[in-house]
């Protein structure tokens, strides 16, 4: 029974709320949490999922009471652990998106960037601060800002420790979307819904594309795409696309066509 998570669906649509309000932080219950609720999403025939948490702020953070008198052998079993939750969170063969609002640092952070798109309310704070304790980002923060940013922003990002507004992420390219605050709740669902109805077979195999890319290079992503591209010409969703396209035209098939995730 999880207490610091929850995990549910409406539709297709799976949602992963972090409930430790005030700050969300991180201590090993949520963790625990966190991983039995990415399970339940992969076990779910989901076609998206909404990562959100309750209250004014995403997340502060890990508790740092879970680092106290811990040794380097400690830290590395912990830590290796971790990076599997978030590993298979960035592997769900669905879109995934991180709603965020207030404060968003550290571990919060890197659960963010451990999904596909990251949306932010306007008031939305970011921060790396793991070095003002004297460590590093300890669950791939540093190398996910890097993919997103760049590795001069992302050295910026972890050397300060500084807080940065949504605005800032934004034009970085960490953010996907700023929304102001007003609307932030039912724009970033109504956005998840949108990707619930979409082609979810054609969404995973672009999202494995760009990991090949990311991971290999193009001419590995090149490749990808002629193993894995041309079974969705069997699917129901592609065939439904083209049929609607040619009844319809290009100005008019989009709201015509109704996919099935199959």
């Amino acid at each position: 029974m999880m207490s610091k998570v929850r995990f549910e669906t409406s539709d297709a649509l799976g949602l992963i709320t972090l409930a430790n309000p005030p700050l969300n932080l991180f201590d090993q219950e949520l963790i625990d949490d966190l991983r039995t609720a990415v399970g339940q999403a992969r076990q779910h025939p989901l076609r998206a999922l909404l990562v959100r948490a309750d209250g004014k702020n995403f997340s502060g953070g890990a508790d740092v009471a879970i680092f106290k008198n811990k040794t380097a052998k400690e830290a590395r079993e912990r830590f290796t652990s971790h990076l599997r939750t978030i590993a298979d969170l960035e592997e769900l063969p669905f879109p995934t998106i991180a709603a965020v609002q207030g404060a968003c640092m550290a571990a919060g952070l890197e659960i963010a960037l451990a999904c596909d798109l990251i949306w932010a309310a306007s008031s939305a704070r970011f921060g790396q601060v793991e070095a003002s304790i004297g460590t590093t980002t300890l669950l791939g923060g540093v190398q996910r800002l890097a993919e997103r940013a760049g590795p001069s922003r992302a050295r910026e990002i972890i050397y300060t420790a500084d807080q940065y507004d949504a605005a800032t992420f934004e034009r970085w390219n960490i953010v996907n979307r700023v929304v102001p605050d007003e609307k932030f709740e039912s724009e970033t669902r109504a956005f998840a819904e949108r990707l619930a109805g979409g082609a979810t077979l054609a969404y995973a195999a672009g999202k494995k594309i760009v990991r090949a890319y990311l991971e290999r290079g193009i001419r590995a992503a090149d490749a990808l795409v002629g193993e894995i591209a041309p079974a969705l010409f069997e699917t129901a969703d592609m065939r439904a696309g083209v049929d609607g396209l040619i009844e319809h035209g290009p100005r008019q098939f989009r709201d015509k066509v109704i996919f099935q995730g199959r």
